[in-house]
């Protein structure tokens, strides 16, 4: 019974999603990569078409087997199998099943329906990809994106920070660094020299706008990409920030993937990491926008994880000034995150979530001009007052 009603409640998320054709579509690849820049880890499959295609899902009683069909697809790869993440999804494989096409996925431990995600995505000429159905299937076991730790903005038991020493203030501005994100052969500091004090005048900050390029990050019930969202918010708060003095670097300012298409996830978050190191920023703010199984779920929430004493101060300002845009289902606080961005960035960081793309009020937000200008004013006012001390 379960496979019946989980098949029926998958088809409606995800066929809103689907284009159909009215030829048979070849798959002519299939690839994996699991993707750590979201609070909860997932394997992401993508499967390159010849076509749009519609598709449907199922999960078996056991919930350790779901199976996606791609609707009038033939194998045209010889990729028919990979052996993935032991820890979220085990391995993928295709199997022709008449005129569809099967994708059989087994997870090490049962899932459920808000637990993956399937969309397709359209043929992109800039970045020279094709039609492509993307899976997503999140771990389980580890703390949902939406989990409230409140908004009192009390500095978690979860500190890692070993050097106390508060770092002096420079009334000089380094020189203009040379950033090339996806170099190799530049050689990416040990240490950066951040400031934290004496206002924003001549402070260096990298933002970077989350997804980009071959991954659009969440996707809204009307087709609305996040990829769509940080890029414009992102783009208004550089404005911003260099109108009150700040230098301002990007880690993108197109929609292009920072380290290249179908990089690995520790690749891809370590070239955006990257700007951030060889700019010498003082600090480093990655835009992003939430998304649930509920659609009702809404609000925003800033996320840091405390490798310096100032991670945290940097989370309360800019929480504090984003957190009561108008539309939006209220203040989820400042949270600890684990994330790759954070964790790795040498200066403080932090991580916007700006609403839910999930949400349709929200959603519909999002899409508006003023709201992004709000965002980037009110990011821009939170990064001012911490330097302020």
């Amino acid at each position: 019974m379960r496979k019946i009603w989980m098949m029926l409640l998958l088809a409606i998320v995800i066929l809103p999603f689907s284009i159909v054709s009215a030829k048979s579509a070849e798959i002519s690849d299939m690839y994996w990569v699991t993707r750590n820049d979201a609070p909860v880890p997932f394997v992401r499959v993508v499967l390159n078409l010849t076509a749009p295609v519609e598709a449907s899902a199922s999960i078996d009683k056991s919930g350790t087997t779901t199976t996606v069909k791609l609707k009038n697809t033939k194998i045209k790869t010889d990729n028919k199998s990979l052996d993935m993440n032991p820890k979220i999804v085990k391995s993928a494989k295709l199997d022709q099943n008449g005129k569809a096409t099967d994708v059989i996925l087994k997870t090490p431990s049962s899932i459920d329906v808000g637990d993956i995600k399937v969309f397709s995505l359209p043929k992109d000429k800039v970045n020279n990809k094709p039609d492509r159905m993307v899976i997503d299937i999140q771990q389980k076991g580890v703390a949902p994106r939406t989990t409230y730790y409140g908004s009192n903005k009390t500095t978690p038991s979860v500190a890692v920070n070993t050097n106390k020493s508060t770092p002096k203030p420079s009334a000089t501005v380094p020189k203009k660094p040379v950033v090339i994100p996806n170099s190799t052969t530049t050689p990416v500091a040990a240490k950066v020299d951040y400031r934290t004090s004496g206002g924003i005048e001549g402070k260096i900050i990298t933002i970077d706008p989350g997804h980009g390029g071959t991954d659009p990050g969440a996707i809204g019930p009307t087709g609305l990409m996040e990829k769509n969202v940080t890029l414009p918010i992102s783009m208004k708060l550089k404005k911003a920030l260099e109108a009150k003095g700040a230098k301002v670097y990007m880690t993108r300012t197109t929609d292009v993937d920072v380290y290249g298409p179908n990089a690995s996830g520790p690749d891809e978050l370590q070239a955006r990491v990257d700007v951030g190191t060889r700019s010498k920023s003082d600090l480093f703010i990655s835009v992003h926008i939430n998304s649930f199984s509920n659609p009702s779920v809404g609000g925003i929430a800033t996320y840091y994880y405390e490798k310096t004493q100032y991670d945290t101060r940097l989370a309360n300002r800019i929480q504090t000034t984003i957190a009561d845009e108008s539309g939006f289902g209220g203040d989820r606080g400042i949270q600890p995150g684990n994330l790759y961005v954070l964790r790795r960035s040498l200066m403080p960081a932090v991580l916007v979530e700006l609403g839910f793309i999930s949400n349709p009020k929200e959603e519909a937000l999002l899409k508006k001009d003023s709201v992004q200008q709000d965002f980037a004013d009110e990011i821009a006012s939170g990064v001012e007052n911490y330097f302020r001390g």
